[in-house]
C-alpha cells in the first residue's frame, strides 16, 4: 500500500535559533507590508536577477516566520491529491471518529479502496470552507441578537 501524504524526512522541523530573532521580525514586518498592499514579493539573486513569489508561496512564508518569529516550531508535510481519514481529520482538527461521522452522513464526498476511505484534498478543503462560513453566519446572528435584548451587548 502507497501513502498519499509525503512527510518530509525530520529536519522539516523547523526551530530558529535565538540570534534570529530580531531578523525574523524584521522579515515579518516586510512580508505584512507587501500583503497589505497586494504587491508581489520578488527573490533577488547574487547576480541581480529576480524571481516573482506566487501569492500561494508569499502566504505561506508568511505563515512560518510568524511562526519562527513567536518561537514556535514548524513542521513542514506535504499532502498528495488524495487523503486518508486521519490525514484528513489532522488537517480539520477533528478526531478520526468524527470525520468518519461526517463521511458516512454525507457531509463531506470520499470513496473507497477496497475498506479503506479516501478523501480527495479539495473536498476537504471545500468542507472546511463551509463550516467557516456557517460559523460566522451563526456568530454574526448571536451578535443580532445579543444587540436586541434589553441590557444586551452594545
Amino acid at each position: 500500500m502507497t501513502s498519499t501524504a509525503t512527510t518530509e524526512p525530520p529536519d522539516s522541523l523547523l526551530r530558529a535559533a535565538a540570534d534570529e530573532a530580531e531578523a525574523l521580525v524584521a522579515l515579518l514586518n516586510q512580508l505584512a507590508a507587501l500583503s497589505q498592499e497586494r504587491q508581489a514579493g520578488q527573490l533577488l539573486a547574487p547576480d541581480g536577477t529576480a524571481a516573482e513569489i506566487p501569492a500561494t508561496a508569499l502566504r505561506a512564508l508568511q505563515l512560518i516566520v510568524r511562526g519562527l518569529s513567536r518561537g514556535q516550531a514548524i513542521s513542514l508535510v506535504t499532502h498528495g491529491t488524495e487523503l486518508t481519514t486521519q490525514e484528513a481529520a489532522d488537517l480539520l482538527h477533528v478526531s478520526r471518529p468524527y470525520l468518519v461521522k461526517l463521511l458516512d452522513d454525507g457531509t463531506i464526498d470520499h470513496y473507497k479502496v477496497g475498506t479503506h476511505r479516501r478523501v480527495r484534498i479539495d473536498d476537504v478543503f471545500a468542507y472546511r470552507e463551509r463550516r467557516a462560513g456557517t460559523r460566522g453566519e451563526k456568530l454574526n446572528e448571536l451578535t443580532r441578537l445579543s444587540e436586541e435584548l434589553p441590557g444586551g451587548y452594545r
